[in-house]
């Protein structure tokens, strides 16, 4: 089924913004304030199980061996979950909200703290709290469910006990079916955002040099490189491809962080953290943003935040293997921290390390770079980076290189997932074609070059999802609450 939307896509792209956009806005517009909602209440079970006495239970049981470093950890459930959206949005988020504030001014009268906070609310607890429910799930915790490898093992925990082996292969087949769809179009429509971007820049950094390439063909060449990496990675397997992949992408991502800080001054940067990280704090306490009282705009929660929401439930399915994976051996309590707070509080400072230090400079040289980045989301980080000299056009050539770097990481970790949920983890047959087909549909999205789209075409899967996600989570709770009174029962030792 992906081959042949992959082959329509190239074949009929127009299709997708008449057909399939409007059906997925609709049914965004629809789900989205509830599922805010349900996210918000997960994020509040991690952080009490995080700080209840099962914290100390390890991932993947009780016998369970840490097998990475924490560095190595960290690293690559960072680079998997969305590293390549933060080179992508590090300017052009913050800037846009900042200039076309959709929150009222009576609350928020501080624009660049109140866009600090609205792009923080795409990016911060919420997002990685469903990763960690994912992952939490299919991790070990408890007796009951302890294959790491089996999405549908949650879900035939909630079911009916009198099923017979049929009904279960066929729930299980429909499971993985679409847990495949998310997994493989929300990584398409992230890497369709990558390329974009690439292209764009590396056409830029051409013509700077004297150099005029037809941007169609750039942009299908760093697809082919984003292509030919991801692949290589995915054949050398998690230690010696994703994990290196990983701790590289972090290493380039703090010296990139640095060369903006020792160049531009660092007060606006303090202050966007500090201001920043108060007002998003405030908008998870009181989710007040979402009222249509505090809206300017009442789609701009369904063209934004809403639609981010379903697109990490797309990437859910194998962001959450992927941790469960890597995960185990970890106490419960330093998994969640390590899966929701510390990738949130980075993508703080990243945040305002490059939107803070864009929006000052802004102010200074009257750029217009929301003027700029409101005609094409990819142009702002490159006008940011050349206004900072010959530091800027380091950092442009080492962003590209981090968004390539980035990108392929995710996109070798869903190939490892999508290949291991077929059973053809092995074949290289299979690489080559999940390879091959993410490569021609991420191609037809390139040349169609509309970013709303790829955010849309990137829930495809998530939303038909929601539904298996809920059941999963029923029966993890079952599950774990069972043995929970099971263990109360149990006579103490003598």
């Amino acid at each position: 089924m992906c081959v042949a939307i992959a082959a329509i896509t190239a074949l009929w792209p127009q299709g997708l913004k008449t057909l399939i956009q409007p059906a997925i806005q609709t049914a965004i517009a629809y789900l989205g304030s509830g599922f805010f909602l349900f996210v918000n209440a997960l994020l509040l079970a991690l952080l009490m199980l995080c700080f209840s006495p099962l914290a100390g239970r390890k991932m993947g049981g009780a016998d369970a061996q840490k097998e990475f470093s924490t560095f190595g950890w960290l690293a690559m459930l960072f680079a998997a979950g969305m590293g390549s959206g933060l080179v992508f949005w590090g300017v052009a988020e913050p800037v846009l909200h900042s200039h076309q504030m959709p929150l009222k001014h009576s609350m928020y009268p501080e624009p660049v703290a109140a866009s600090m906070a609205l792009t923080m609310l795409n990016w911060g607890f919420h997002a990685w709290a469903l990763y960690a429910v994912f992952g939490l799930m299919l991790g070990g915790v408890t007796r009951a469910i302890k294959n790491a490898d089996d999405l549908s093992a949650p879900v035939l925990h909630a079911l009916p006990g009198s099923l017979g082996v049929k009904h279960k292969v066929r729930i299980k087949r429909v499971i993985y079916f679409v847990a495949i769809i998310a997994i493989f179009f929300g990584v398409v429509g992230t890497i369709a955002n990558a390329s974009m971007l690439l292209k764009n820049g590396v056409t830029i950094k051409l013509e700077h040099y004297g150099l005029s390439l037809n941007a169609h063909w750039v942009g299908a060449l760093m697809l082919l490189a984003i292509t030919a990496l991801y692949v290589t990675s995915a054949r050398f397997g998690l230690r010696r491809g994703i994990q290196v992949l990983s701790k590289f992408n972090v290493y380039l991502a703090f010296i990139m962080m640095a060369l903006v800080i020792l160049t531009v001054p660092l007060k606006p940067i303090l202050s966007t953290l500090w201001n920043g990280l108060k007002e998003y704090l405030l908008l998870v306490v009181s989710g007040a943003w979402q009222f249509d009282s505090q809206l300017k705009d009442a789609d701009w929660a369904s063209t934004w935040t809403y639609n981010y929401y379903f697109w990490w439930l797309a990437w859910g399915p194998f962001v959450g293997l992927f941790l469960a994976r890597i995960s185990r051996g970890r106490p419960l309590w330093q998994y969640i921290l390590g899966v929701t707070i510390i990738p949130t509080m980075v993508s703080l400072v990243w945040f305002s390390v490059l939107g803070g230090s864009a929006l000052a400079l802004d102010s200074q040289t009257q750029a217009d770079l929301a003027a700029v980045i409101s005609a094409d989301y990819t142009q702002g980080v490159f006008i940011f980076f050349s206004q900072l000299g010959g530091v800027g056009e380091l950092l442009a050539w080492l962003s590209l290189l981090l968004l390539m770097v980035f990108v392929a990481t995710s996109a070798d970790s869903a190939l490892l997932v999508i290949r291991q949920l077929c059973e053809s983890v092995h074949s290289r047959a299979s690489l080559f074609l999940w390879s091959s087909a993410m490569a021609v549909i991420s191609l037809a999205l390139l040349l169609i070059a509309d970013e709303p789209l790829n955010r849309n075409i990137a829930v495809i899967g998530g939303i038909p999802f929601l539904l298996i996600f809920i059941v999963q989570l029923v029966g993890f709770i079952r599950a774990f609450t069972q043995e929970l009174l099971d263990d109360s029962q149990q006579p103490p030792p003598e």
